[in-house]
């Protein structure tokens, strides 16, 4: 297929340090990339229509995106930021997340109720019937587990990467939405939308062993780099909740930008998008001090991975 052109904005010359983020645009039909290191965007990448979903993967050297109203997902290359691969979908997916390996793109299945799985240039390679409305995927660090969150169902899958088989269905909150595995993956955390709290999943006993109060909807979940801390925001309360993992209870609460989605982590800062203000905030990782924030298409999400620490070259970064 012919490779999605970009919209390149000015930017500064200094040194790259990142990281940089792909941040999905569902009412402008794009993707921001933004050097992370000089709060830039650098390029606006067309991809299907009103992406939502995204998943970085260094090691595949792409960033999928999902295409909910197309339906289909999208891959842009990191080296060159252009589209060099797309597949059409009969349902439509929210969530997406990439094998640790890079071999394996997951997308959930909103309407069909399943997991699909793709390799690395999108191309089909199975699926597996998972709850009603699945969204958020989180992977195991070995890349043997999926889980999906299944969010009518009000539980969580557990899927055998290689089979393709549901091993378990673990109980959460009301319409679990994000996913988020410990570093360790040993833990696993699921955003409750309708509960306005956390589940925390013991992988090991393969059930919920604590439900952590956070803000009003709750939609996206990061951890810090050892897994001490989460980081949760709020969509209806425009705040970010920082949960204490040792003690599995909100430590503070950091006003953000309005309608909070996406958010990630790198050392010292905390990225959160707005959907509402369109914007990326940058805010301090201990504080919540804002630090800086970049503008955006419109009504951004970065539902996922949406960092990345490969820096394009100078093509695509100019």
């Amino acid at each position: 297929m012919a490779a999605a052109a970009l919209t390149l904005a000015a930017a500064g010359g200094a040194a790259w340090a990142g990281p940089w983020a792909y941040v999905t645009n569902q009412g402008s039909d794009d993707v921001s990339i933004v050097d992370g290191d000089r709060l830039t965007e650098t390029a606006r990448v067309p991809v299907g229509r009103s992406p939502a979903g995204v998943s970085v993967s260094d090691v595949a050297g792409r960033a999928y995106v999902s295409n909910p109203d197309g339906p289909s997902l999208s891959a842009i290359e990191l080296a060159s930021g252009r589209v060099v691969a797309e597949v059409a979908l009969s349902g439509a997916a929210v969530g997406i997340a990439t094998a640790p390996d890079g071999s394996r793109v997951y997308a959930a299945d909103w309407y069909a109720h399943r997991l699909r799985v793709f390799d690395a240039g999108l191309a089909p390679v199975g699926h597996v019937e998972v709850g009603r409305t699945p969204a958020g995927i989180a992977i195991s660090p070995a890349g043997d587990r999926i889980y999906v969150a299944n969010r009518d169902d009000d539980d969580v899958a557990v899927i055998d990467a290689h089979r393709l088989q549901v091993l378990a269905r673990i109980g959460v909150g009301e319409h679990p939405f994000a996913l988020a595995l410990t570093p360790d993956g040993h833990r696993l955390l699921a955003a409750n939308v309708f509960s306005d709290d956390v589940s925390v999943i013991d992988l090991a006993e393969a059930r919920e062993i604590a439900r952590v109060p956070v803000g009003s909807a709750p939609y996206g979940i990061a951890f810090d780099g050892d897994g001490a801390r989460a980081f949760v925001t709020n969509q209806h309360a425009d705040s970010l909740s920082v949960i204490d993992m040792a003690r599995l209870e909100v430590a503070a609460t950091w006003p953000t930008a309005e309608y909070p989605e996406g958010v990630a982590w790198s050392p010292n800062r905390v990225w959160v998008v707005s959907w509402m203000e369109e914007r990326l905030q940058v805010l301090d990782d201990t504080s919540g001090r804002p630090l800086g924030s970049v503008a955006l298409g419109s009504n951004p999400r970065g539902f996922g991975n949406f960092l990345s620490h490969t820096a394009p070259p100078p093509a695509a970064a100019q």
